[in-house]
């Protein structure tokens, strides 16, 4: 071989080095999703995994699904419901927590419908809070001030970070609120819209849970989490 084609084949060499990305044979990284359609959980109790911390909590069939019929069969197929009961006027918040997962960067969404409150109708998604409950996120959305609201809570007081304007949902309406969660990025959507965007770093992981505020009877369907 002649010193030129040797140059040659070592430069053709580097070339395809540099060309191959810094990823190439790593995998990259896998999401995994859970959902709690509550089917598999004991109606008139909290769903098995969860920590009540404050309000009453139960699943319960979907009497809006359908009339009942006198087969076994067709009772199995009747959605489920995780319904907050409680129409307690002296409580600010009723909120349960799920023990797992754990959610860093990733997306949670629920679907929901507030059946009653006269206080605040309001409903939202806690997130990234830590064991105790007392420190983390708080997406709601109020009825009384026709608001999306941002807070986080702090050993267990609750402040403002964002609102946005939003008209209240009806009684008896579904609809479904999201979260995506990358980094110190925040971005919050409604029925599958883009409400709210913002940043905040005082939290970067913890666990999940629903939310009513004073009064609201709500229920929730559908909790979807995606941890990536």
């Amino acid at each position: 071989m002649t010193r030129r084609f040797l140059a040659t084949l070592s430069l053709t060499a580097l070339c395809l080095l540099l060309a191959v990305p810094s990823w190439a044979g790593k995998r990259a990284p896998r999401a995994r999703t859970w959902v709690h359609d509550f089917r598999a959980d004991t109606l008139g109790l909290a769903p098995s995994g969860t920590i009540v911390m404050g309000g009453v909590w139960m699943v319960v069939e979907d009497s809006s699904a359908g009339a009942p019929s006198e087969s076994a069969d067709s009772l199995s197929q009747r959605p489920h419901l995780l319904r907050q009961v409680s129409g307690d006027e002296g409580r600010a918040s009723n909120w349960i927590r799920l023990v797992r997962p754990i959610l860093e960067t990733g997306e949670v969404s629920v679907r929901f419908r507030i059946n009653s409150g006269e206080i605040d109708p309001s409903v939202g998604i806690v997130f990234q809070v830590d064991k105790k409950g007392r420190n983390g996120y708080l997406i709601r959305i109020s009825g009384a001030d026709n608001e999306l609201v941002a807070h986080y809570l702090l050993s267990g007081k609750r402040r403002d970070i964002k609102m946005e304007a939003l008209e209240a949902p009806a009684a008896g309406e579904w609809h479904t609120l999201g979260i995506r969660r990358e980094r110190t990025k925040i971005v919050v959507t409604y029925d599958g819209v883009e409400k709210m965007d913002l940043r905040d770093e005082r939290f970067i992981r913890g666990t999940v849970g629903l939310w009513t505020e004073d009064d609201t009877v709500a229920d929730f369907a559908e909790l979807k989490i995606t941890a990536r």
